[in-house]
C-alpha cells in the first residue's frame, strides 16, 4: 500500500509540473503574439503604408486586416502605444522616428535614412503635399498664404523643413527668402490683424509649425490657429464640404497624393518634401528587419508570432 502511495503522489506531481510546464509554453506564445497597430483610416500616413507593402485594399478599410488591431487617430499616439507594447508593431513617418523612441525597422534590406530616400534605395516614401483655396474670403489671407508657400521653398524654408525631418533636394540656386519677398508686397505690411488657419495631417505638424512660427514674423506678424486634424481634411476644409464652415482653412496639407475626388487647379496644390514611413517596433524587441511580403502577412495575420518572423 505504501508503494501504491509513493507511486500515486509521484504520479500527481509529474502530472503537475507537466500542467505547469504547458502552462509557461502557452503563456510564452501568448506573450510573443504579434499586436498590430494602425492608423485610423483617414490617414495619409496609413494610405502610404498599405499602398507601399502592397496592401491597398486596406488604405480605407480594416476587412482585410487581422482580428484584434488597434487603430490609432495620430503619428503621436501610435509612437505612445508601441513604446507601451514590447510586441506591439507600427508604423509612423521617417520625421517623427528620432525623438519617438522606437526602433525603426530596416525595410527590404535598406535603413531608413535621408540619404537613402535621396538616392532611390529607400522605396516606402510618400509626399508632403500642401492646398490652398480656390477662393478666399479675404485678399490679404491669400496673399499671406502664397507668400508661405513661396518661404517654403527658399533657403531659410527648406533649412526648417530639414531641420523637422522633411526630405528635400537643395541647391546653389535656392533664394534667400529677402530675394524673394521682393515679390510679395504683403510681407512688408503690418498683418498683425490678420489671422490665417491652417490644418491637415498630423504628420507634418512639427514642419509646418516651425515654418508658420519662423515665417509669422517676416511677413508683418499674422497670427494664425493650427489644427492638424488628418490628410482627409486638407481638401474637405479648404475646397470641399468644410471649405466655408467654421473649420474652414486657409492653407492645408496631406500625407499622401490628393485623390481624383479632390481634384483642384494645378495651382493650387503641390509637394512641400518627401518622407519615409517606417516600421516601428519596441526599442525591446528582437526584431530589426523586415520586407513588404513579411509586414503584409503580419497585418493579414498570416504571419501572427515573433518567432515566424525571419
Amino acid at each position: 500500500m505504501k508503494i501504491k502511495k509513493i507511486l500515486t503522489h509521484v504520479i500527481a506531481a509529474v502530472a503537475a509540473i507537466g500542467a505547469v510546464v504547458s502552462l509557461a509554453a502557452c503563456g510564452s506564445e501568448k506573450k510573443e503574439e504579434i499586436k498590430i497597430y494602425t492608423r485610423d483610416t483617414t490617414s495619409g500616413t496609413r494610405d502610404g503604408f498599405f499602398t507601399g507593402i502592397g496592401l491597398s485594399d486596406a488604405k480605407e478599410d480594416n476587412t482585410p486586416l487581422k482580428k484584434g488591431y488597434i487603430e490609432v487617430s495620430s503619428n503621436g499616439d501610435m509612437i505612445t502605444a508601441i513604446k507601451g507594447d514590447k510586441n506591439g508593431i507600427g508604423y509612423i513617418s521617417l520625421s517623427s522616428l528620432a525623438d519617438s523612441g522606437l526602433k525603426g525597422l530596416v525595410y527590404e534590406n535598406v535603413e531608413p535614412t535621408e540619404a537613402n530616400v535621396l538616392n532611390g534605395s529607400y522605396k516606402l516614401t510618400r509626399n508632403f503635399n500642401y492646398c490652398l483655396r480656390a477662393e478666399y474670403l479675404n485678399e490679404d489671407n491669400k496673399q499671406i498664404c502664397e507668400a508661405f508657400i513661396a518661404y517654403m521653398n527658399t533657403v531659410e524654408g527648406k533649412a526648417t523643413i530639414k531641420d523637422k525631418g522633411g526630405i528635400l533636394e537643395t541647391s546653389a540656386q535656392d533664394k534667400s527668402w529677402n530675394t524673394v519677398k521682393e515679390d510679395y508686397a504683403i510681407a512688408s505690411k503690418d498683418n498683425s490683424s490678420i489671422t490665417i488657419n491652417v490644418g491637415g495631417s498630423t504628420s507634418v505638424k512639427s514642419i509646418v509649425q516651425a515654418l508658420l512660427l519662423e515665417f509669422s514674423s517676416k511677413c508683418g506678424n499674422f497670427k494664425y490657429n493650427y489644427n492638424p486634424t488628418g490628410s482627409s481634411d486638407a481638401y474637405k476644409r479648404t475646397n470641399g464640404s468644410e471649405k466655408d464652415g467654421t473649420n474652414a482653412c486657409d492653407l492645408a496639407f496631406a500625407s499622401r497624393e490628393f485623390k481624383s475626388t479632390e481634384a483642384m487647379d494645378p495651382e493650387l496644390v503641390g509637394r512641400m518634401c518627401i518622407d519615409a514611413i517606417v516600421a516601428v517596433v519596441n526599442k525591446s524587441s528582437s526584431c530589426d528587419s523586415v520586407t513588404a511580403d513579411i509586414l503584409k502577412k503580419i497585418y493579414t495575420g498570416e504571419i501572427s508570432k515573433w518567432s515566424e518572423v525571419k
